[in-house]
């Protein structure tokens, strides 16, 4: 009987090693989890031999995230332990916390951070596998190792017959058996496995050429369609913020000339009046010429206005289509950032131009209504009084964006009894919170308790109608003249008044696509009081849209007004 045996050896098993008896040693694998921000696996990988990680569709480990690197890193095996290599990445990576600079060996099991993009390896030894995921793992690193390769028999004659070749090095192994060339002590299994490693590797070349032809012509084609759908996305998005200044600055004229036409109509009001009390003779002809004016004059803004709801519809479509150009897959976070984009629309805010990091900031103040009881209480009072129609109704006669409806939520809660604190300017009273003069100012008697904190039925800034009326007419002209139709901004002058606020926005340009929000937080000055002021309020319209979906019980208050 011979004392020839025969093995099953991978030959593209590279990493692998032989020991004295020329049986196949398997180095460790390694069980790869992906985790995410919060730590938690989302999947896993099983590997034999070296991998790579990073943005690239040719990684082994792809991270579609802008914060990753193209190619981030690479772990192989190499002298006996396995290895960490950053691959020049921008972030940087870091292991437990720590960043590693150059070429390390990797301990495991181990934490590997990708730089700041919240997002972690979780890297274990085969030895720390279960039963079922060794197998697993058995079974990768053979199918990987006989991948693009054949099982050869290799006989042994003993372990004296072959001792010269049976101590080459792996390096030299691999050299002698992919060699141009045979070597002229080549043994009889030695010429078949060149032979079938070389016809192996002729079919396979023959085969990725077609495979290399196809897919360099699916990749030119797909470049060309994500070049023309970037392209298109462009001027699209372009021809959209293009036409929505072009609004903005109509919406401006518009308002400035309704509160002109509507200060003139009020002069000639109270001319009849007079003329009647005191029975004085004047010029009739005068009188039907100003009335002719005013009549022409409203005829002209609601044509201007229905040329607005023209132009209005026209950059709707663009928006829609450079939604369809952005395809995402629906998720909770997608439908949030919607439900911003729309409330930014709905303050007269351009949705395309949101500022990095707003979506962001909006959830954070949603997170402090999610905590505190204030918001489901003060829209309680809302409908429990029924003061959304009465806001509504104020906010429709004056043409003013719906979503101001939540400013009185941020003022007082929607309580009209609330007193504000005495400050140097007076004391601010009722839900609107109109300080003495600006109450005044806009035909609010303050009332004899004005300078003392108590509540005053002759003040009426407590009366909520009449409180209402003067609290949009208050934002018309802001909106109008300072804000530049910008709604936040609005807001942003209302909360402080004639101060600092005020004087950074007369600094802006006099104009809707430099003078508005996304410019405005820009500055680094501005009163945390203020900042906070808009963020609560545009952060509790975003809940509005849909309370269900943040954990509120209430209606949707829009939808509460429409009803009532």
């Amino acid at each position: 009987m011979s004392d020839d045996k025969t093995i099953i050896k991978p030959l593209s098993g590279l990493h692998n090693e032989l020991d004295q008896d020329h049986t196949v040693l398997l180095q460790p694998g390694l069980r790869v989890s992906l985790l995410d921000n919060q730590g938690k696996p989302t999947k896993q990988f099983i590997f034999s031999q070296k991998f790579t990680v990073g943005r690239s569709p040719d990684n082994d480990i792809v991270i579609p995230n802008q914060l990753v690197s193209r190619h981030h890193l690479e772990v192989k095996w190499e002298k006996g332990s396995w290895w960490i290599d950053d691959l020049n990445s921008a972030n940087g990576i870091y292991i437990d916390h720590k960043q590693v600079k150059q070429k390390s060996r990797l301990p495991l099991p181990s934490i590997i951070s990708l730089g700041i993009a919240n997002v972690s390896l979780q890297i274990e030894a085969a030895d720390r596998m279960g039963r079922e995921d060794k197998a697993n793992a058995e079974k990768q690193i053979t199918d990987h190792n006989l991948k693009s390769s054949v099982e050869i028999p290799v006989t042994v004659k003993t372990k004296q017959a072959d001792s010269a070749r049976s101590n080459l090095s792996e390096k030299e192994l691999k050299a002698r058996l992919l060699a141009k060339i045979e070597a002229k002590d080549s043994g009889e299994y030695t010429h078949m496995v060149r032979k079938i490693i070389h016809e192996d590797r002729a079919a396979q070349n023959k085969s990725h050429k077609k495979v290399i032809w196809s897919l360099a012509f699916l990749v030119v084609l797909s470049v060309g369609l994500v070049v023309y759908q970037q392209t298109m996305l462009s001027n699209t998005r372009a021809l959209a913020i293009d036409m929505f200044y072009d609004i903005k600055t109509l919406e401006v004229s518009l308002a400035q000339a309704e509160i002109k036409l509507q200060e003139s109509a009020e002069v000639l009001d109270l001319t009849m009046r007079a003329m009647m009390k005191e029975k004085l003779e004047t010029d009739q002809k005068k009188i039907r010429e100003e009335y002719q004016k005013i009549t022409a004059e409203r005829q002209r803004i609601a044509q201007a206005r229905q040329k607005l709801n023209n132009m209005k519809a026209k950059y709707q479509q663009y928006v829609d289509e450079v939604k369809s150009l952005r395809f995402r897959f629906p998720t909770d976070a997608l439908y949030e950032e919607q439900l911003i984009a729309r409330v930014a629309r709905g303050f007269d805010e351009s949705e395309l131009e949101l500022p990095e990091g707003f979506v962001t900031e909006v959830k954070r103040y949603i997170t402090y209504w999610q905590r505190s009881a204030r918001l489901q209480q003060a829209m309680k009072r809302l409908a429990d009084n029924g003061y959304a129609s009465v806001i509504m109704d104020a906010l429709n006669k004056t043409g003013l964006p719906l979503y101001f409806i939540y400013l009185p939520l941020q003022e007082s809660s929607y309580d009209t009894y609330a007193i504000g604190p005495e400050t140097r300017f007076g004391i601010a009273k009722g839900a609107w919170q109109f300080l003495p003069t600006t109450g005044q100012e806009y035909g609010l008697s303050p009332g004899p308790l004005a300078n003392t904190r108590e509540y005053d039925a002759q003040d009426e800034r407590f009366d909520f109608e009449r409180a209402t009326q003067a609290g949009t007419k208050y934002l018309k002209d802001i909106y109008s003249r300072e804000a530049q139709a910008s709604g936040l901004l609005v807001m942003a002058s209302y909360n402080y008044g004639h101060t600092r606020v005020r004087n950074i926005i007369s600094k802006m340009p006099d104009n809707p696509r430099d003078r508005n929000f996304w410019k405005f937080i820009q500055y680094k000055d501005i009163p945390k009081e203020t900042y906070d002021y808009v963020f609560f309020i545009f952060s509790a319209a975003v809940i509005g849209e849909d309370p269900k979906h943040f954990g509120f019980s209430f209606k949707a208050p829009l939808a509460l007004a429409t009803q009532s």
